[in-house]
């Protein structure tokens, strides 16, 4: 019972609880990263090397605190990396959603300036980047992990945001901390490994949502990657 008799139901409690044992143990960082990347893992090389792992990560924020005033990132130069690493991504949001009659009326309906940088969004666009959190994040040598928690909330999209989607709008995010912090690296498509933590009894309907079977899509998540709470508890 929480305080007052009062159940705590944040989704940020409940990741904090059942991923603190991950914190203590290398091993069970090496088994949940083993799970996410499949066939493809190589048990033995993720065991011996250093596994980090954050939860509420503000990367973009925190990595443009840390730089020099000389040095801080400009809204022009975030733009540039958005274009290049996602010119057609508009185009791929609405094509997606014409291509899925099932999601009618679900997948939100883009506005003018939705994924799409103007001088008069740019402001806007640098913030939804700025202000993104991924609530797990875990780094080896060859991967970045990056996972959304549920509980009782839906995935997020909001409008009023250049970058609409919430599970899009990480990616984005973290593709672009990967060519600002490494940026003479080569990172193959499946640098990034999205994963998804959530309810066991509502897995089929998440499955279902139209930011997941985007995700799937565009390969950028694999539907063996959303987890429920009850295997990240066997994990750790």
């Amino acid at each position: 019972m929480g305080i007052l008799g009062i159940p705590n139901r944040t989704e940020n409690w409940k990741t904090a609880e059942y991923f603190a044992p991950f914190f203590e143990s290398a091993l069970a960082r090496a088994r949940l990263v083993n799970y996410l990347l499949g066939p493809s893992a190589e048990t033995h090389k993720i065991i011996l090397e250093p596994i980090r792992i954050e939860l509420f990560w503000e990367g973009m924020r925190d990595y443009d605190y840390e730089q020099p005033k000389e040095k801080k990132v400009s809204n022009e130069k975030l733009a540039c990396h958005y274009q290049c690493l996602f010119p057609d991504l508009r185009e791929k949001v609405e094509q997606f959603s014409k291509q899925c009659p099932e999601l009618e009326g679900k997948f939100e309906k883009l506005r003018q300036k939705n994924y799409m940088i103007t001088n008069k969004n740019l402001e806007n666009f640098c913030d939804n980047l700025r202000n993104t959190e991924i609530d797990i994040v875990l780094e080896t040598q060859d991967h970045l992990f990056i996972g959304e928690a549920k509980d009782v909330s839906t995935f997020g999209a909001d409008s009023s945001y250049v970058l609409v989607h919430q599970l899009i709008r990480q990616y984005v995010t973290a593709r672009i901390l990967l060519k600002l912090t490494q940026p003479d690296r080569n990172h193959p498509d499946d640098f990034i490994v999205p994963f998804l933590v959530v309810d066991a009894g509502k897995m089929d309907k998440v499955k279902n949502t139209e930011q997941v079977k985007f995700m799937c899509k565009q390969g950028w998540l694999k539907k063996e990657n959303i987890l429920s709470w009850d295997k990240i508890v066997l994990l750790g």
